[in-house]
């Protein structure tokens, strides 16, 4: 198994090991291996993140956390990552310090080093005026076959721009559970839960490149994290849709975390599951009426009343708090559209959807 991992993987032999804890850790992950440690002498994956907001530094730590050789492009997290690293204060995790190596651009990530890295992780804002020139950034670093490029947002359609560059390398699409905030500069809290689901894009493309997803999955397993690969990563963007399109909008325009809008009015509730009831009729439509149903609407109303007070600030709701760019487009706009494309009646969701395209507007404009 881990032979494998490391042949698809193209993993160079090192002229200095720097294995050790890394090895150790990819080893326990692969438990049908019948390796040894002191059999391996391979040096560890090589990989790029682009995007070292909350997202970006917890996967950024895993990775680092199984020995990876790790990246980051940072921006204006810079000055303060280039001198202390990042720390993670997690209730899963604990409590970790990490300093990778800290570049202003892909251009100096590639200068870096003469080979290629092995994945290339985007953990921005979805922002739809914004994703095709991330994705135009990070062409320097996709030159390779032996790159695979991790698009880990939220949303849908978040992989199309991409797409369209046709990088050499596997593309694969990550769906994540990982209540991440930043608290103080280049220090995240992290709470609740980790679960990261990776696919490919297109789900056609994942026979061609499973071993790509068995070597990323490895590697963040020896990091500790959860992962699962799934043969189409689109149902897991439809259910976490389900809270997405709705909680993220509903908390934004309220100025109330999840729980205080539950307790506010008697039709909160009500309101709340009717909006995630249009969300599961356009997946049905979309061809997804197996996988999506309103199970899912039980778990996430049950996961919300059950938190402790005041509730889980949405990514949505953090953003219009500092007047940051929100992402209204890949969240709920992209759903409102396929609805209307389908002709699937979502009135709560359009309404929520005007609403919300004002205020990222006007919050724009005030700046």
């Amino acid at each position: 198994m881990i032979e494998e991992i490391f042949r698809q993987q193209k993993i160079r032999a090192p002229s200095a090991p720097r294995w050790g804890f890394g090895a150790s850790k990819l080893l326990k992950a692969c438990p049908d291996t019948h390796l040894s440690l002191e059999q391996v002498d391979f040096d560890m994956p090589r990989i790029l993140v682009f995007g070292s907001g909350s997202v970006g530094v917890l996967y950024g730590f895993l990775l680092h956390k199984a020995g990876a050789h790790m990246v980051c492009v940072c921006r204006s997290n810079y000055h303060i990552a280039r001198l202390h690293g990042f720390t993670i204060e997690s209730t899963v995790f604990g409590k970790h310090s990490f300093k990778p190596a800290i570049v202003r651009s892909v251009e100096e990530a590639v200068s870096l080093d003469n080979h290629p890295f092995d994945f290339v992780l985007v953990c921005t804002k979805a922002i739809s005026t914004s994703q095709a020139s991330v994705a135009t950034a990070l062409l320097p670093a996709m030159t390779s076959d032996s790159t695979s490029l991790v698009i880990i947002q939220n949303g849908l359609g978040v992989e199309k721009e991409f797409a369209r560059l046709s990088f050499p390398g596997a593309i694969i699409s990550g769906v994540t559970y990982s209540p991440t905030s930043q608290i103080a500069p280049g220090v995240y809290s992290h709470s609740e839960t980790q679960r990261l689901a990776i696919g490919c894009y297109p789900a056609a493309e994942h026979s061609k490149h499973k071993d790509r997803l068995s070597s990323l999955s490895a590697l963040l397993k020896a990091g500790g994290s959860n992962v699962t690969i799934c043969e189409d990563i689109q149902i897991e963007r439809w259910k976490k849709l389900i809270g997405n399109t709705t909680w993220n909008p509903i908390c934004a325009l309220s100025r109330c975390r999840d729980l205080e809008l539950l307790n506010t009015s008697s039709l909160a509730t009500g309101f709340v599951r009717k909006a995630m009831q249009e969300v599961v009729a356009v997946a049905a439509a979309s061809g997804y009426a197996a996988a999506i149903t309103e199970e899912v609407i039980d778990v996430q109303l049950l996961r919300s009343s059950a938190r402790e007070w005041p509730g889980v600030e949405p990514s949505m709701m953090a953003d219009m708090l500092v007047s940051n760019r929100m992402e209204v487009e890949a969240i709920i706009g992209k759903v409102v559209m396929i609805a209307k494309a389908l002709d699937v009646d979502t009135p709560r969701l359009e309404t929520m959807y005007v609403l919300l395209s004002g205020l990222d507007w006007s919050l724009q404009a005030q700046k």
